[in-house]
């Protein structure tokens, strides 16, 4: 049984979460957002309920993966802290805002001898890997530009 934490309860974070709750062979033991449980709408969750990362690594829970779900910007600063705690982390993209910061995680992830992963649903989706075709085989000729609408 593996254990997670999600740090972050925003759409992206609560999908984590329920996707865990789903899986027979992981358990979520918390969640954590600076936002209240009662503004969440999580009342009636089961999990420990944190406010802070800090308070969410000193709590002496058991957690294998932490799942980091937060805004962007805090994507490096929080696995760090996360891989300093010994625990395996998951990320949502971006990894970090800049090359040194991502270098500075996967630093610390073999440092700490743990993993880090980042979430690319979407890689190897049909359509995606259609438009990666399409592009190597300069079926569209040169691209200079490109705009896209992701609409979910």
């Amino acid at each position: 049984m593996i254990k997670f934490a999600v740090i972050g309860q925003g759409h992206i974070g609560k999908r984590h979460a329920e996707m865990i709750r789903r899986n027979p062979d992981s358990k979520l033991v918390a969640v954590c957002d600076v936002l209240s449980k009662e503004a969440l709408g999580l009342n009636d969750i089961e999990e420990d309920f944190f406010n802070s990362i800090d308070d969410l690594l000193n709590s002496n829970l058991e957690i294998d993966v932490v799942n980091i779900c937060t805004p962007n910007g805090f994507h490096a600063e929080y696995a760090i802290k996360a891989l300093q705690a010994k625990k395996h982390v998951v990320l949502e993209k971006p990894i970090a805002l800049t090359k040194v910061d991502a270098e500075k995680i996967l630093f610390k992830s073999l440092e700490m001898s743990k993993h880090v992963f980042s979430v690319m649903q979407n890689r190897y989706s049909p359509p995606s890997v259609w438009l990666k075709e399409l592009v190597d085989n300069k079926t569209l000729g040169d691209i200079y530009m490109v705009k896209l609408d992701c609409y979910w």
